[in-house]
């Protein structure tokens, strides 16, 4: 899962949350989105079901695709 690391920090910071608030908002820890975007840890799969329902994004295209690179944010 090379891309998911970014693909979280971008998503994130598009929608103009701090780690500590987007943790809130999916009930996690601020360490673990902390430990995601660093590349410490990747996220289960329950995880990555939060993530693309919280960001409407299938999880194969959250996983797959460098998400900084789309022209526009209909991903």
């Amino acid at each position: 899962m090379k891309h998911i690391q970014v693909n979280i920090k971008h998503l994130r910071t598009l929608k103009k949350l701090s780690q500590e608030r987007f943790a809130d908002e999916l009930g996690w820890s601020r360490s673990m989105i902390g430990s995601y975007e660093e590349g410490r840890s990747e996220p289960p799969i329950d995880r990555l079901i939060d993530l693309s329902n919280y960001f409407n994004i299938p999880i194969d295209i959250l996983v797959k695709n460098d998400l900084r690179l789309a022209k526009d944010t209909s991903f």
